[in-house]
C-alpha cells in the first residue's frame, strides 16, 4: 500500500494515509536547537545535544508507540467534543488528517467537526524555540466557541537519567506560570553531565529554562502530567480536557508537563491564527531575555522566520541540481537526498526514532565521512567539522571512536577510525581550494599542538603502526563493519577491507602531496605499495577478495567458509582503492552481482550466519538477513556503485542505485519512511524480507549524494578543476547537471545519442572544445558545458 507521494516539485513528501507502518518523522531544527515531529506529531526536542539538553520527553519502545510529542488539544465549549490536530493521540477518523513533511518544516492538514486546521511545525533560524503555528477555520456554518491547549511532557536536561533515575530525578523539577509575560516556565535544579549513568553527585543545576506560549492569553495551565492526565489515563482522554479540570498550580516536583489553554470564537468561514512555542533561554541571560517571549508568537514574526527556513534550504539544494530521464531520480537527487545528508550531518547520528541520544555522542567515522556532504554548499561548516575532528586526534594518530563537544570521548581499537580524515581533510581542499587549512593549528587530545597537516601525518603513523603478521591492518575491535568485533582474538586478526581501505586514503593523501609538490613522499608511498602488494598477494580467493584473517590465521569470507564465504566491501573497495589487476576486480564484482544481489538491493555478505561463532563475533549472534547479518546494508551498497562507476558499468550502477530507492517497495513491506534512506533493509535470508529500519541517521545519504554526482553523473571536484565522466545507463539520452563549484555556477548538458555507458566524444566550454574532460577554473559565474559521450563522433567544430 502507499500512504502518501512526494509533490509536484518534490519538496514535500504528503501523507495522506496517516495509519503508516511506522511513525514517518521530519527534523526541525536551526543547529542548537534541534526537534523531530512525526506524521502524528510524536517526538523530541532538545537543546545542543539530545543526551545532556533534553527538553521534552519521548518513551523508548512503549505502547502505544510515538508518544508523547507535541500535542493540541481542540474542545467545542458547546458540545464537549474534543480532538487533537494530529490523529494521534486523540484524532478522529484517520481520513480527516493529512501531513505535508517539507524542508525544514512539517504540516498536518485536519478537518474535524467543521473545523479546517493546520498546524505547521518549524524552528526558526536565529532562535531556540520551535513554532507550533496553527491556522483554524471554521467550515460548520455556525457561531464556534473553542477551548484550544498546548502539551508537552518535559524532561529538563539529562535524556539518559530521566529515564533511569525518574524516581529521585523528578523531585529537582520545577514549574511555574507568568502571568505578565504569559508564559508557562520550566527548569531543573539538579543536572548530571555524565555522559553515562552514574552515582556522581553533581553540585549543578540545569543551565536553561523552559519555556511554552501562545500569542493568545492564557487563561488556564497545568504543570504536573498526573493532573493533566488523570493518574489511569493517557493523552487519549486528558481529565484536564473531559472535565475541564487544570490545576492553575506551579509544581515543585514530578513529572512536569508544559499545558497552556487559551479560548477562540470563530464566526461561520471565520479564519484566525493561533500559535503556540516551546523553547528554552539560558540562565545566564534569563532576565533580560525572557521579556522577549512575547514578540517570538507574533505572526509577522512567525511569516518572517518560516520564510527564512525555506530560502536556507533553497540556497542548500541549489549548489547541485539534476535533470535525468528518471523522474524518481530527480525529486531524490535534488532535494531529499542531500537534505538527509545535511540532517544526518547536523544532528550528528544521535536522535531519531531509532537512535534517542542517550548513550552514544558523535562518531569519528560518521562525522568525517558526513563531512562530504556539507563541503558543496556549506564549506565553512565542513572546516569547522574538521576542526572538531582533529580535536578528538591523539599524537600518535589515534582518535575517540566516540565523542561530545565537551571533549570527552571512548577510545576504542577499530582500526579505520583515523583514516576516514584523510577523506574528510582532502574532499574539503579539493572542492574550496583552501589548503590553508593545512596549516591550521589544532591541539591533540594529549595537548600537543600541531597543524592539520600534521594531524594527517599522525594518522599514516598510525596506519604504519597498526600493521600485523602480513602487514595488513589489525582488525583490533571492529573496522568499518563494528559486528565483525571478536575476529582478532589475541593476536588481533587483521582486516583485508581496512587494507584495501588504507591503500585507498593514502592515494588520496598522495594525490594532494604531489599536487602541492611536496618532497620525500618515499615513506608514504613504500607503506602504500607494501600494504597493495600483500593485499594482491595475500588476499584473493580465486574468484573475490577475502574478508578478514581471524586469531590463528582464520580466514573470513573465503569460498572454503561455510557462512560468510563472500563479503561486498573487499570488492568494491578493491575498486576504489585502484588495487593493479584489473581482472581481478571485474571478477569480484561479477561475483558480487552473482552471489550478494536481491530483489532489494546487494547484500553485505552471504550466506548469512547461522551459527553463532564467539571468535568471528557479534554478527554471528545477529538475526541472519538484518543489520549485519547479510541484510541489504544501505552504506556499502553506494561504495559498490561507486566502483561499478570506476569499472565502467552504469547499467549495473544504476540498477543498484534504483533498488535502493526508499520510495521503491510498498511500504506496508517497507514499512520506514519512503522519502529517505534507512541503514538496513531485511535481506531474503530472512523470512520477512524488505523491511527496511533505523532510518534518516545512516552514512548512506552522504555518500549516496556524492557518489551520484561524482561518478554516475559524473561531475567531480579535483585540485585545479572539475572532471567531467559520466558513467550512466544507455537510456538516459540526455542529463543535465547544474553545479557550483568555487564561486562559479557550471550548466552541463550532456548527450548521449548513442546510448554508451561512458566515453566522452568531446567538451565543449562556452562553445570552445577542450583538451581532455577537466573542465578549467574560472572567474565567471556562468559556465556553459556541452558533452557529448561516444566515441567515434566527430566533434562540432570540425
Amino acid at each position: 500500500m502507499n500512504y502518501g507521494h512526494f509533490s509536484e516539485d518534490g519538496k514535500e513528501y504528503i501523507i495522506t494515509n496517516v495509519k503508516t507502518p511506522t511513525p514517518w518523522i521530519n527534523y526541525i531544527y536551526n543547529g542548537e536547537y534541534f526537534s523531530t515531529v512525526s506524521n502524528n506529531a510524536g517526538g523530541i526536542s532538545y537543546i545542543k545535544s539530545p543526551l545532556h539538553g533534553r527538553i521534552t520527553r519521548y518513551r523508548i519502545n512503549d505502547v502505544p508507540s510515538d508518544r508523547p510529542g507535541k500535542y493540541i488539544y481542540v474542545k467545542d465549549e458547546e458540545t464537549g467534543k474534543f480532538w487533537t490536530l494530529s490523529w494521534q493521540p486523540a484524532g478522529a477518523d484517520p481520513g480527516a488528517y493529512k501531513v505535508i513533511h517539507g524542508l525544514g518544516y512539517t504540516a498536518i492538514e485536519s478537518l474535524v467537526d467543521g473545523i479546517h486546521a493546520r498546524v505547521t511545525y518549524f524552528v526558526p533560524m536565529n532562535n531556540n524555540h520551535e513554532v507550533w503555528n496553527v491556522v483554524l477555520t471554521n467550515k460548520s456554518g455556525r457561531k464556534r466557541r473553542l477551548s484550544i491547549t498546548g502539551y508537552v511532557e518535559f524532561a529538563l536536561g539529562h535524556g539518559l537519567i530521566d529515564l533511569i533515575n525518574q524516581c529521585d530525578d523528578q523531585h529537582f523539577n520545577r514549574a511555574y506560570f507568568d502571568k505578565n509575560l504569559n508564559a508557562l516556565f520550566a527548569t531543573k535544579t539538579y543536572w548530571v553531565t555524565e555522559t553515562n549513568g552514574t552515582q556522581h553527585q553533581e553540585n549543578k543545576e540545569w543551565n536553561q529554562w523552559a519555556f511554552f506560549t501562545s500569542n493568545l492569553r492564557i487563561n488556564r495551565y497545568e504543570t504536573l502530567r498526573e493532573r493533566f492526565l488523570g493518574f489511569y489515563n493517557s493523552e487519549e482522554k486528558p481529565v484536564a480536557i473531559t472535565e475541564d479540570k487544570f490545576s492553575n498550580s506551579a509544581a515543585d516536583y514530578g513529572n512536569v508537563v508544559g499545558a497552556i489553554n487559551v479560548n477562540l470564537e470563530l464566526e461561520s468561514d471565520q479564519r484566525e491564527n493561533v500559535i503556540f512555542s516551546l523553547g528554552v533561554l539560558p540562565k545566564e541571560h534569563f532576565d533580560d531575555k525572557k521579556k522577549d517571549i512575547p514578540k517570538i508568537v507574533q505572526p509577522e514574526y512567525i511569516e518572517f522566520s518560516f520564510k527564512e527556513i525555506v530560502n536556507y534550504w533553497s540556497e542548500f539544494l541549489g549548489h547541485t541540481k539534476v535533470e535525468t530521464p528518471d523522474r524518481n531520480v530527480n525529486i531524490f537527487m535534488n532535494n531529499w537526498v542531500p537534505y538527509q545528508a545535511k540532517v544526518a550531518f547536523d544532528v550528528g547520528r544521535v536522535a531519531s526514532y531509532y537512535y534517542w541520544g542517550i548513550s552514544r555522542g558523535y562518531g569519528f567515522r560518521d562525522t568525517s565521512q558526513d563531512v562530504i556532504a556539507v563541503t558543496i554548499a556549506h564549506p565553512e561548516k565542513a572546516k569547522e567539522r574538521i576542526l572538531l575532528l582533529s580535536r578528538q586526534m591523539f599524537s600518535d594518530g589515534r582518535v575517540y571512536h566516540h565523542f561530545y563537544d565537551d571533549g570527552k570521548g571512548e577510545l576504542t581499537r577499530h582500526c579505520d577510525d583515523p583514516g576516514w580524515y584523510i577523506l574528510a581533510v582532502t574532499e574539503y581542499i579539493k572542492e574550496t581550494g583552501d589548503y590553508s587549512i593545512l596549516k591550521e593549528k589544532v591541539s591533540f587530545v594529549d595537548r600537543q599542538e600541531g597543524t592539520v597537516l600534521d594531524h594527517l601525518l599522525a594518522v599514516v603513523n598510525f596506519m604504519k603502526n597498526n600493521l600485523g603478521r602480513h602487514s595488513l591492518p589489525v582488525f583490533g575491535r571492529g573496522d568499518w563493519n563494528d559486528t565483525l568485533d571478536y575476529i582478532g582474538g589475541d593476536d588481533g586478526g587483521e582486516s583485508v577491507w581496512g587494507a584495501m581501505f588504507y591503500v585507498a586514503m593514502l592515494n588520496k593523501l598522495i594525490e594532494l602531496f604531489q599536487f602541492l609538490k611536496v618532497e620525500n613522499l618515499t615513506e608514504i608511498l613504500k607503506l602504500r605499495d607494501e600494504i597493495r602488494r600483500n593485499i594482491n598477494q595475500l588476499c584473493w580467493d580465486g574468484d573475490w577478495f577475502i574478508r578478514a584473517f581471524g586469531n590463528g590465521g582464520m580466514v573470513i569470507g573465503s569460498n572454503k567458509s561455510k557462512e560468510g564465504k563472500i563479503f561486498v566491501n573487499t570488492q568494491s573497495w578493491a575498486a576504489i582503492s585502484n588495487l593493479p589487476d584489473k581482472s581481478k576486480i571485474r571478477r569480484a564484482l561479477d561475483s558480487v552481482k552473482k552471489h550478494l544481489d536481491s530483489e532489494y538491493g546487494p547484500k553485505i555478505c552471504a550466506p548469512a550466519f547461522k551459527e553463532i561463532d564467539p571468535n568471528i563475533g557479534l554478527v554471528t549472534r545477529c538475526v541472519p538477513g538484518k543489520k549485519e547479518n547479510g541484510a541489504v546494508f544501505c552504506h556499502p551498497v553506494t561504495w559498490l556503485i561507486q566502483a561499478e562507476c570506476i569499472m565502467r558499468n552504469g547499467e549495473r550502477a544504476y540498477d543498484y542505485f534504483s533498488k535502493l530507492l526508499p520510495n521503491r517497495v510498498d511500504s506496508d513491506i517497507y514499512q520506514a519512511e519512503p522519502y529517505v534512506y534507512s541503514q538496513y533493509i531485511t535481506s531474503d535470508e530472512h523470512a520477512s524480507p524488505g523491511k527496511a529500519s533505523h532510518s534518516w541517521q545512516t552514512g548512506t545519504a552522504a555518500w549516496m549524494y556524492r557518489v551520484f554526482y561524482d561518478y554516475i553523473v559524473g561531475i567531480r571536484p579535483d585540485y585545479d578543476g572539475l572532471i567531467v565522466d559520466p558513467v550512466i545507463p544507455t537510456s538516459w539520452n540526455y542529463i543535465r547537471i547544474e553545479r557550483i563549484f568555487r564561486g562559479a555556477k557550471y550548466i552541463i548538458e550532456v548527450e548521449n545519442p548513442d546510448k554508451v555507458q561512458s566515453g566522452i566524444s568531446y567538451i565543449l566550454v562556452d562553445g570552445k572544445e577542450i583538451e581532455g574532460n577537466k573542465l578549467p577554473l574560472t572567474d565567471k559565474k556562468i559556465c556553459h558545458v556541452k558533452v557529448l559521450m561516444g566515441k567515434t563522433i566527430e566533434t562540432a567544430n570540425k
